[in-house]
């Protein structure tokens, strides 16, 4: 076993560095948050099926559903932006809202909004960004 050396002492973080810790996990977090999305957005595509087995499809609901998935892919590409986080956190929303189509949606789009409010902490400890509901802005 070697003893450490006296001549490495800690030296902290100088600022320059904390600021570029400070963007590589925003730009970390705001690709797992688009993960996320584009998860969401297959998980809306799988919805038809499940309905056409029970209730039956329609016009209208294939539609919704497939904007849905369209918004969620666009929002998941404008995650970049300052203004990415809020859009996708009303698509939240819209995902759990899903349920009253098939019920089972709502159990999948709480564990999809734990998720993203769980990523939006991450990302507050880490960036230091705003907390509470002003995390949700972004």
């Amino acid at each position: 076993m070697t003893e450490p050396d006296s001549s490495e002492e800690w030296v902290p973080p100088t600022p320059e560095q904390i600021a570029d810790r400070a963007r590589r996990a925003d730009r970390g977090t705001r690709a797992a948050l688009a993960g996320v999305l584009g998860l969401e957005a297959v998980m809306v595509l799988l919805v038809p099926r499940a309905i056409a087995f029970t209730t039956g499809l329609g016009p209208t609901r294939t539609i919704l559903l497939v904007a849905l998935a369209v918004l969620l892919v666009v929002a998941a590409a404008m995650l970049r932006r300052p203004w990415g986080i809020s859009v996708g956190s009303g698509l939240q929303l819209a995902f759990v809202a899903t349920g009253i189509m098939i019920a089972t949606m709502f159990l999948v789009g709480a564990l999809f909004l734990a998720i993203w409010l769980r990523l939006l902490t991450l990302r507050h400890e880490l960036v230091g960004g705003p907390g509470g509901l002003r995390m949700l802005a972004g």
